[in-house]
């Protein structure tokens, strides 16, 4: 035990070595090991030590600097990394390379953005709340690059859609993103279309998060302004008159979406003024997937409480489920 303690206290030593071949061996046994439970959790007993040799090697020559950032989003999917990583400043580090435009691992720096975002402090390094100057430039930079390389084979930013879910999980972000003139709801909806699946599921789950607390956050009001917004999104999750979304997880985060709105007065009001039920019901008919058409089914009993037309809680009586007919 001793020995292989310090085998680790050696090998971190190398990643520090000035001799090149010294450095690219070291991060390759590095990488090797990151690839197993048991390899990340012989490497975090030194976290102190490994991850800030490893975070200089980010910007070394590419392919040391590949295993070093394989090795940091393998061991990243641990809280406890994660939280050392903050505490290093990677987020910072992360935009510094990305807004320079010359790190040739960019699909790679985003990867582990995504993963450090998956905590709270990380999304709000992310966010530079606490800079009134600053704030929410990284966001704006990371979307920016986002939607300009939309269409690109390979997709290096298609991971910036976990980051945006991860980010809309707290009010902080959702608000915001969702402030006047960024036009965030628009960009969002923008890559529903997107032949990547990663872009939609992230975005669509982005969405769905901004909904979800849109009345508390008072946010409610800005997203019901963009209807033709909410009529893509709808379309999209019934393909009335364009082609549905064909996964099924990111139909129903879609139909989540209409759902919180529906459940809000002002949202249900919009919706129904926008023929959402009719919209609704034909995507029903040719719905297939039971969690779609539960989502579906609570978003009708919405709809038919707010007007009156039932009065207890049997609305799923107005719905005839084996014949597909609201």
């Amino acid at each position: 035990m001793v020995d292989d303690h310090q085998e680790l206290l050696d090998l971190i030593e190398f990643l520090n070595s000035p001799r090149l071949e010294v450095q690219q061996g070291a991060v390759g046994l590095v990488e090797g090991l990151s690839g197993s439970l048991e390899g990340v959790e012989k490497l975090l007993s030194e976290a102190e030590k490994l991850l800030p040799a490893l975070l200089k090697l980010i910007g070394a020559q590419k392919d040391i600097s590949k295993g070093a950032l394989t090795s940091l989003i393998n061991l990243s999917q641990k809280e406890e990394a994660v939280a050392e990583l903050v505490k290093r400043k990677v987020v910072g580090r992360i935009m510094d390379y990305l807004q320079e435009g010359q790190h040739e691992h960019v699909e790679l720096l985003i990867m582990l953005l995504a993963n450090v975002t998956t905590s709270d402090s990380g999304c709000l390094r992310l966010l530079q709340l606490d800079s009134s100057s600053l704030a929410g430039f990284n966001v704006a930079v990371l979307l920016r690059r986002f939607l300009d390389s939309a269409g690109e084979q390979p997709d290096p930013h298609e991971h910036t859609a976990l980051v945006l879910t991860n980010i809309t999980r707290l009010k902080e972000g959702r608000k915001l993103l969702l402030e006047p003139g960024r036009g965030t709801l628009q960009a969002l909806v923008s890559q529903l279309s997107s032949p990547n699946q990663l872009r939609r599921s992230g975005c669509a789950n982005a969405l769905r998060n901004c909904c979800f607390r849109a009345e508390e956050d008072g946010t409610l009001g800005d997203l019901l302004e963009d209807t033709a917004s909410l009529e893509n999104v709808l379309e999209l999750l019934c393909g009335v008159t364009r082609k549905k979304e064909n996964d099924a997880a990111v139909r129903n985060s879609l139909a989540e979406c209409i759902e919180m709105l529906v459940s809000t007065e002002q949202g249900g009001q919009v919706l129904w003024d926008m023929k959402a039920p009719e919209m609704l019901r034909k995507g029903y008919e040719t719905e297939e997937d039971p969690e779609v058409c539960a989502t579906m089914e609570r978003i009708a009993h919405l709809f038919l409480a707010d007007s009156g037309a039932v009065e207890d809680t049997k609305a799923s009586e107005d719905i005839d489920i084996a014949d597909k007919k609201w």
